[in-house]
């Protein structure tokens, strides 16, 4: 992708100084990598699709042995099924609360999260942390 704009390349510039921002070249064995994940995820209808940004960005946490944060459920499947993705950790918004918070703030901080993004964590996922669904 080439960026013309002089403040888009500044706002870049300021986000890979602070390391809020990652670029990341394209290297043909992460390519390779990442058309694999795209073609067994989305060749299987009963897997929720991944799109071509995140395979790349799968392929490339599991290249440089480093998580994957991502709310998507695809690149958690994917680690289940694709051989060469094994032992790379993909955490979600939850999982990173679990991190950040002990046990008896987390439930207070999960309902927070929800209620200030929208985003809704299913039972499963909660049960995973021993925590109950939001009421109401």
């Amino acid at each position: 992708m080439e960026i013309k704009s002089q403040p888009a390349r500044d706002f870049i510039a300021s986000l890979m100084a602070t390391k809020r921002l990652l670029l990341a070249p394209r290297i043909a064995r992460i390519d390779t990598l990442a058309l694999k994940i795209f073609e067994t995820v989305n060749s299987d209808p009963s897997l929720p699709s991944i799109d071509p940004p995140e395979a790349y960005a799968l392929a490339l946490a599991a290249h440089v042995s480093a998580p994957l944060l991502t709310d998507n459920a695809a690149p958690k499947l994917a680690v289940a099924y694709i051989v060469e993705l094994r032992g790379t950790r993909v955490l979600d918004s939850l999982d990173v609360l679990a991190l950040l918070y002990g046990r008896e703030e987390l439930q207070s901080r999960v309902n927070e999260f929800m209620q200030d993004t929208g985003l809704v964590f299913s039972r499963r996922r909660l049960e995973e942390y021993g925590l109950r669904p939001r009421e109401g």
